[in-house]
């Protein structure tokens, strides 16, 4: 084989590159034994280098081995609860070591390895028990979503501490979580959360068996999970919430819905979700019912500008001028002498400028962030005013419509904001007032008829919602056992 030939010093035949045949010499030994499924300490250190045998001689002068790989183990359990008792007892191993499991095939002791786990090669068996070391960091504050007057804890990276700050902020016997592993290569545990008596059994029983079928190599984030819970999603409006704060989590399964969590994301992700509820913070309930409805309606407001505001500017100032007021017109075409674009190509640039001027601020953290976005918004702008390359107009429209889009409380629906504007500034600028109006109405039909999970998008405003009333199984309750499950989860928030 060509690589037993490898040179130093780029020179053919001067000096063998002893190391590099040693390490592929063992690279082939790890695929031997791995392919003939050799259970032994020396196998496994063949495959994984970062890998420790130890060695304990019992008080009878029995030999047991000891397999870890020291970064995943924690050292003070390992000498504590194995390595104490197993130098100091004459007792079997089986009856000594609490929290054991015994192992046959080579592919359950790499597994084991790697979530954390020694091996333990005693009286011609082999057992796995788990001292997987917790690197956990502290509960902080929320990085996204804001959190003024609420609780200010945030999810982790551990799946266990995430299970216990839901359940401290719901206090409830009736929380039940289903856990289970996801994963062919590296399983990773999955929890599917819901409130025994508030959801449809058959729908919570098809969420779970849509994920325990879902047989991806890896899961690194909850994202990833909406393929298989929903099938390929196409519209940029989702049909789920993603949520950092443990609060959020509990109230929506306060109200019938479900949370999935996944073992290494900060996230969980909340199903179903509607499109009313992408508009309403749980730190209103803390306002006046004035302030919360005014709120709701502001940040409505400034959704229907970032959509429809360049659609409608571009339709009015192409096809329907009629429409403007006179002084407004002359205004509008004085400004627009000197420049090089047509209205529809200057707005469609000004809108790639700020997607990418949105997407940088994103990317950098820290103080780059703000830093790029007062550069784009304050030089950019005024220097394509001077070049003749905007209107001033234009560049109002743009400070506007970015304004308006991150009002919303939740940053998923910033882009079917940005999607969905170039589709209505296109058929605006072709078709006009028409165009523009249009697309409301196949935007308003297509959000109506998408149903998951049996809850319709636009609930309760959707006519559909009468659809799903008659097929709704009720809820196995007691004390709502004539309410439909279907309302349960409908039921509106608190007002």
């Amino acid at each position: 084989m060509h690589w037993f030939h490898r040179t130093l010093g780029g020179r053919e035949g001067t000096a063998t590159d002893i190391g590099f045949i040693d390490r592929q010499g063992r690279r082939i030994l790890g695929l031997i034994s791995r392919y003939e499924g050799r259970l032994d300490p020396d196998a496994l250190k063949e495959s994984f280098p970062d890998l420790i045998v130890t060695g304990v001689t019992r008080p009878g002068g029995a030999q047991v081995h000891i397999v870890q790989i020291p970064a995943l183990v924690d050292a003070k359990r390992l000498h504590s609860e194995v390595l104490t008792p197993l130098s100091s007892s004459k007792s079997p191993v089986q009856t000594l070591l609490a929290e054991m499991k015994e192992i046959y095939t080579r592919q359950d002791a790499d597994r084991e390895l790697i979530q954390g786990a020694v091996l333990i090669f005693a009286e011609a068996r082999v057992y796995a028990m788990l001292l997987r070391i917790m690197p956990n960091r502290a509960v902080d504050e929320p990085t996204t979503e804001r959190a003024v007057f609420g609780p200010k804890d945030s999810f982790i990276e551990t799946l266990d501490q995430n299970l216990a700050l839901i359940r401290s902020h719901l206090r409830d016997p009736r929380l039940q979580a289903e856990v289970f592993p996801i994963g062919t290569q590296a399983p990773v545990k999955v929890a599917v959360l819901s409130l025994e008596g508030a959801v449809d059994p058959k729908e919570l029983d098809d969420v779970i068996t849509r994920l325990q079928k879902f047989r991806p190599p890896r899961v690194g984030f909850v994202s990833t999970l909406l393929r298989p819970v929903f099938g390929a999603v196409w519209s940029p409006f989702l049909p789920a919430d993603f949520t950092e704060r443990p609060y959020r989590a509990a109230d929506f399964l306060s109200r019938g819905r479900i949370a999935v969590l996944v073992d290494g994301s900060p996230w969980a992700m909340l199903l179903p979700v509607q499109f009313i509820e992408l508009f309403i913070d749980e730190e209103e309930y803390l306002q006046a019912t004035t302030t919360r409805y005014f709120v709701r309606g502001l940040r409505l407001l400034a959704f229907a500008i970032s959509l429809l505001g360049p659609g409608l500017y571009v339709a009015i100032l192409t096809v329907n001028t009629t429409v403007m007021p006179g002084l407004l017109a002359i205004a509008v075409s004085s400004n627009r002498q000197s420049l090089a674009f047509p209205i529809l190509t200057e707005t469609v640039l000004m809108l790639i400028v700020l997607d990418v001027m949105a997407e940088a601020t994103t990317a950098m953290k820290g103080v780059l962030g703000p830093a790029i976005s007062i550069v784009g918004s304050l030089i950019v702008g005024q220097a394509a005013v001077r070049a003749n390359l905007a209107s001033n107009l234009g560049v109002i429209l743009l400070a506007l419509t970015a304004l308006a889009t991150y009002i919303t409380p939740r940053y998923q629906l910033t882009y079917a904001v940005r999607v969905f504007k170039y589709v209505f500034l296109l058929v605006s600028g072709v078709l006009g007032l028409v165009g523009w109006s249009a697309g409301i109405i196949w935007l308003a039909i297509s959000l109506s008829m998408q149903r998951e999970l049996g809850v319709s998008y636009l609930a309760p405003l959707a006519p559909t919602l009468l659809g799903a009333w008659s097929t709704a199984s009720p809820v196995q309750n007691s004390s709502q056992s004539a309410v439909p499950g279907y309302v349960r989860r409908l039921a509106p928030r608190r007002r």
